[in-house]
């Protein structure tokens, strides 16, 4: 199974056996009680194995934030979250259209329109500093933009953007060409003071993206 499939079945798996313990009476229907039974849940799974390695790392981090922050970890918000995108992003297992140089260009276009100062006609082989006089800033190695589509115009490989900006925004950008990205740095990449993000073919990264908050479900 792909890391996709994986994180959706951590998650829906998850929910329905929280709901499950609230409808046997396990479980009362309030943050505190409902944040302790899901920190319990993901650190007994993670024991016993339940769910692959690839969501690991997430299960991990939910256990350490669920033990010191209580019911602010906000564990069960994050789990709809997750599962909201991926389900509207992959209806059916990982499944998903490729992802086109159209869309990307599309991407860069509206950054662009939006006053970002956009970098795409340069190679990125060493440390760089970009200078954006206090605009947003995006920059992508021109040589891996050119590498990283086929001749059909279809992404192949993981891409990297390097962004100076304000995160929220870049990232609904992105959902709105049918785009998500996963976070490798906040600010410390090959491009000073940028944050490094990738892109991946057919949306389907190895490991959680970067969530839409408009894809959040009310609580």
């Amino acid at each position: 199974m792909s890391y996709v499939e994986d994180i959706k079945l951590l998650v829906d798996t998850a929910m329905t056996e929280l709901q499950d313990a609230k409808n046997n009476g396990k479980v009362q229907a309030n943050p505190n009680s409902e944040e302790s039974f899901l920190c319990r849940w993901v650190a007994q799974a993670g024991k016993k194995q339940r769910f692959n390695p690839s969501v690991t790392p997430n299960m991990t981090e939910w256990v350490q934030q669920g033990r010191s922050m209580g019911k602010n970890a906000n564990i069960k918000g994050r789990m709809a979250h997750i599962s909201a995108v991926y389900h509207h992003q992959f209806p059916v297992g990982d499944e998903h259209a490729a992802i086109t140089r159209e869309q990307f260009d599309g991407f860069v276009a509206s950054l662009d329109e939006a006053d970002w100062m956009v970098h795409t006609e340069h190679e990125i082989t060493r440390k760089v500093r970009v200078l954006s006089d206090g605009q947003h800033s995006f920059a992508v190695c021109a040589k891996a933009l050119t590498a990283g589509f086929n001749d059909a115009g279809e992404l192949t490989k993981p891409l990297s953007l390097y962004v100076r900006g304000q995160e929220g925004g870049f990232v609904e950008l992105l959902l709105s060409h049918g785009l998500l990205a996963t976070k490798v740095t906040d600010y410390k990449s090959i491009v000073k003071y940028h944050g490094e993000y990738k892109i991946w073919p057919n949306n389907r990264a190895t490991s959680l993206v970067v969530l839409p908050e408009s894809l959040k479900p009310a609580s």
